[in-house]
């Protein structure tokens, strides 16, 4: 009980920690102005099974979420950059057609540091590609919170720079209003 006790103490310092961490990420790589993603809530969220921010874009066909995660069955944490679909049936559709390979594969051309991007294949899973580093590998460096904040950051700067992103997006609205595509020829 007094584990428990203690744990429950240091908490509100751990989450002001990560959020110092967080904010140091966004501020490291700002979204471009033209950018069709926009930060959903200035607070970072929900402390039970991650703790970041989210973007979105206005028709919330993906969202981009950047923090750190730790899961629902007390997995290790994990600072990560990851992408969803808005729906399990987008992301489907997006998966048949590889774009979630295809998406991981164009971001880590412009992200070397501490990882890789990876493409999730579960079915049913709106998840579809992201970038994760275990927390206590960086509790190796001096300057721990600052590494995990530039890889964060490289890791949201790599979807945007690559253009894996504003791809993934262009195919989700072709899917999700299919008059699209035929309009800009694609279709």
């Amino acid at each position: 009980m007094l584990e428990d006790l203690a744990a429950v103490t240091r908490i509100p310092a751990l989450f002001q920690r990560l959020t110092k961490v967080l904010d140091h990420a966004r501020a490291v790589f700002v979204l471009p102005d033209d950018a069709p993603f926009i930060l959903v809530d200035h607070q970072p969220g929900d402390g039970v099974v991650e703790y970041g921010y989210r973007f979105m874009d206005k028709s919330n066909l993906l969202c981009v979420f950047v923090g750190m995660a730790w899961g629902d069955q007390s997995k290790d944490p994990v600072w990560e950059v990851r992408v969803e679909a808005g729906s399990p049936e987008l992301a489907e559709m997006l998966r048949s057609g590889n774009w979630h390979r295809l998406v991981a594969r164009r971001a880590e051309s412009r992200f070397s540091d501490w990882g890789k991007f990876w493409h999730e294949d579960l079915a049913g899973s709106s998840l579809m590609l992201g970038a994760s580093a275990a927390v206590t590998r960086f509790m190796e460096e001096d300057n721990a919170e600052h590494m995990a904040a530039e890889f964060m950051a490289g890791a949201f700067y790599a979807l945007f720079a690559s253009g894996a992103l504003s791809a993934l997006l262009e195919v989700a609205k072709q899917h999700a209003d299919p008059g699209l595509g035929s309009q800009h020829g694609n279709g």
